[in-house]
């Protein structure tokens, strides 16, 4: 059966109220349908956050005061309330609104009041649907002379959500751009500083919870295991925690963690003390779905609050996340996992487990694009128990002279971060240049183009078909650029960090063995060499480069390569 004859088959004997608007004569009251006593009389309220700009009331309570007398007055029994408290009248797809539709196509429903047209919806589309369409099969009426200008007073509601949309998305602009924070409720960890609401103050509390996700992650551990460990431990879930906090009921499973929540508290930069602003945003009022922001459309303000998480630490937990480590068949993973990378063409290092041994002397690291000499590279090899040797031993030489020599190695690391950074700089800045001149050309060109069109020597079709080619490139370029220069820009005055690998440096005076977090903290990459045969032995050279200073190349401290009779198992 089609929709239409649906409809037509199926007649709801109810009629639509408006306060003010009810019939003032006999004569017009039985012009309506009248209330049905085996049938309720729906009361339908809503109030979003919009509400509080016309200096309505913050309360439903107000709105279920209104419709109880008005229904109490002319003398509509068997009331029944449906309320949506706190959304918008552009969206229909609302709780309240969506439980009274129910008893509607349940024939339950006689009679419908509500306080006003933009009450049920500020969508003119839907609601000229509603009264010109769907009510109409259904019997339901509109009071006295609503029918007449329904449709203008749809169109207003409609253009009065869009225009207070506007200046809201304005009002947040401003905020977002001034520093303040935009989101509703802080992150777990935080709370709204009681003295002044704009504010975040460290929950002490759940800041214990997120450090140990972040400690735990920085040991190698995925969102998945850490979900079970805080499970297993019977650590409060955010929403749960929420809920005790603010006196509301528990949920039913109060420490079930998943690994959603714990990777969207490992993704939040706000954590290091920033702020970051527009990592959302929608597409039109009507489109509700929430769109992420890029990168260079987000603005970020340092300091705005009190740090649970140290920006290294931050950093650091990204990387290993964007490195997914793969566990071996036997589910054993490596303190070097997601660390380890081919000299020559980049790739990681696989982990490998050997089965045949009762030990672990002979798994191994073996480059992921080495397949038996079938596949793009070369072999690249070493066995795990001599790469843990050989980086604790440069760790721990590392450390000692940072220890001895502490402004000596201040001095060198800065006088070679400088060296680099000149020298990424200058590409920067030649690649910088080209794409400017390559954009001046473009723009001789497409005059070009537009002179011979005016003058005839090119035909429309194609000078639109060129014209728009060469503009595609120069937008193209133009973002290129536009990318370059904010790159010279933050590098241009940037030093490196040796103050934070001091700080690592001095939370492992003394350390005499390595663990995961350990290697996590301390090491960004390691790189391995293919091996060279030297006095008729394979030598491996390894290449550490630390967190935050990179390779460490100084002339009191020069770490030799790294070398150890390797041979593929």
């Amino acid at each position: 059966m089609k929709a239409a004859e649906k409809i037509e088959t199926v007649r709801y004997n109810i009629s639509i109220r408006l306060l003010g608007c009810y019939p003032d004569t006999r004569e017009e009251r039985s012009c309506l349908c009248e209330p049905q006593p085996d049938k309720i009389t729906a009361l339908y309220c809503r109030l979003s956050q919009d509400d509080t700009f016309d200096g309505e009331s913050n309360s439903i309570t107000n709105p279920k005061a209104l419709l109880s007398k008005y229904a109490a007055e002319h003398g509509f029994c068997n009331t029944m309330f449906f309320v949506d408290d706190g959304f918008s009248g552009t969206n229909f797809q609302r709780p309240g609104f969506l439980e009274m539709m129910k008893y509607v196509e349940d024939y339950s429903v006689s009679i419908l009041i509500v306080k006003d047209l933009s009450r049920l919806g500020r969508e003119y589309s839907y609601m000229g649907r509603l009264q010109d369409f769907i009510f109409p099969a259904y019997d339901v009426d509109s009071a006295k002379g609503e029918n007449d200008f329904a449709v203008f007073k749809n169109v207003f509601n409609d253009y009065y959500a869009k225009d207070t949309s506007k200046k809201i998305r304005a009002v947040v602009k401003m905020r977002g751009e001034a520093g303040e924070h935009i989101a509703s409720n802080p992150p777990y960890g935080y709370v709204k500083d009681s003295m002044n609401k704009k504010k975040w103050v460290v929950d002490e509390e759940a800041a214990k919870v997120v450090q140990r996700i972040f400690s735990v992650c920085s040991a190698g551990k995925d969102p998945m295991q850490i979900a079970k460990i805080l499970t297993v431990d019977k650590v409060l879930t955010v929403t749960a925690y929420n809920a005790k906090q603010k006196g509301q009921a528990m949920p039913e499973n109060l420490y079930q963690w998943c690994s959603k929540s714990v990777a969207g508290i490992l993704e939040r930069q706000e954590y290091t003390g920033c702020t970051v602003n527009f990592k959302t945003y929608t597409k039109s009022l009507k489109f509700k779905k929430r769109m992420e922001n890029p990168k260079e459309n987000q603005r970020i303000f340092e300091g705005t609050q009190p740090a649970i998480i140290e920006y290294g630490q931050w950093e650091r937990v990204q990387a290993l996340r964007a490195n997914k480590r793969r566990p071996t068949k036997t589910g054993k993973t490596s303190i070097f996992s997601g660390l380890v990378y081919c000299a020559d063409c980049g790739a990681k290092l696989y982990y490998c487990t050997c089965t045949s041994y009762k030990d672990d002397s002979q798994n191994h690291f073996l480059c992921s694009n080495y397949k038996s000499n079938t596949g793009s590279c070369q072999i690249h090899y070493i066995r795990e128990i001599t790469l843990y040797k050989r980086v604790l031993e440069c760790i721990q030489g590392t450390l000692t002279y940072v220890h001895l020599f502490r402004d000596d190695f201040t001095q060198e690391m800065l006088a070679q971060d400088e060296a680099s950074r000149k020298a990424e700089l200058m590409q920067k800045r030649k690649a910088l240049s080209g794409a400017q001149k390559r954009m001046e050309d473009l723009d001789k060109i497409i005059q070009r183009l537009y002179e011979d069109s005016v003058l005839g020597r090119l035909s429309e079709l194609r000078f639109q078909k060129l014209s728009a080619q060469y503009e595609s490139e120069r937008a193209e370029i133009r973002q290129l650029a536009v990318s370059l220069e904010r790159e010279i820009e933050n590098e241009a005055g940037q030093i490196a960090d040796v103050g934070r690998f001091l700080k690592l440096a001095d939370r492992y005076s003394d350390l005499q063995e390595l663990d995961a977090s350990m290697v996590n903290e301390l090491i960004h990459r390691i790189v391995i060499h293919s091996p060279e045969k030297i006095g008729g032995r394979k030598h491996v050279m390894i290449e550490i480069y630390f967190t935050f200073v990179g390779k460490i190349c100084i002339a009191l401290h020069k770490p030799e390569p790294v070398s150890g009779t390797e041979k593929p198992a």
